[in-house]
């Protein structure tokens, strides 16, 4: 089970409530991990949450799971892109939408280890396929666009 909740920043908190309620009876609070990562202890759901601008998305599933939501707009983008591989400089040509599902690629998977966005110099996302340390990350992505405003990566791996 792969659920996505796309909202307004405003409403993630009731949204998140409603997602997480078909899958949780009773009364529940939500935990972080060592980095931030939310969960529930000892519940078999999983979810991540987003939001850049006004738009928010939240990802519930039955799997450890990551999510990542950025707009579109104009950003200074020139420290990050020093930092990217020579593949990802060729793909990525400076535009500023390519760059984007990068970003969310790489984001989404960090969210997924629970790890820290320090992490983010130890990936590459080329060809439509993530790397971590050099070898192909052990999990499911996806890159998509959110209407004309966003872009948004699901990253997705075995249940924990």
């Amino acid at each position: 089970m792969i659920k996505l909740y796309f909202c307004r920043t405003k409403d993630i908190e009731e949204t998140l409530k409603n997602a997480l309620h078909p899958h949780i009876c009773g009364n529940y609070a939500i935990s972080r991990g060592v980095y931030g990562k939310p969960y529930i202890e000892g519940n078999p759901v999983f979810f991540s949450v987003a939001h850049s601008g006004d738009d928010g998305v939240i990802l519930v599933s039955d799997k450890q799971c990551g999510v990542d939501l950025e707009v579109y707009k104009k950003r200074k983008t020139d420290a990050y892109y020093n930092r990217l591989t020579e593949r990802e400089k060729a793909e990525i040509r400076e535009d500023d939408k390519l760059f984007l599902k990068n970003w969310v690629a790489k984001e989404a998977y960090i969210k997924y280890l629970g790890g820290t966005i320090a992490w983010i110099k130890r990936l590459e996302y080329a060809g439509g396929v993530l790397y971590f340390d050099g070898k192909q990350a052990d999990c499911e992505i996806t890159v998509d666009a959110f209407s004309d405003r966003a872009v948004y990566a699901v990253c997705t791996g075995e249940s924990k």
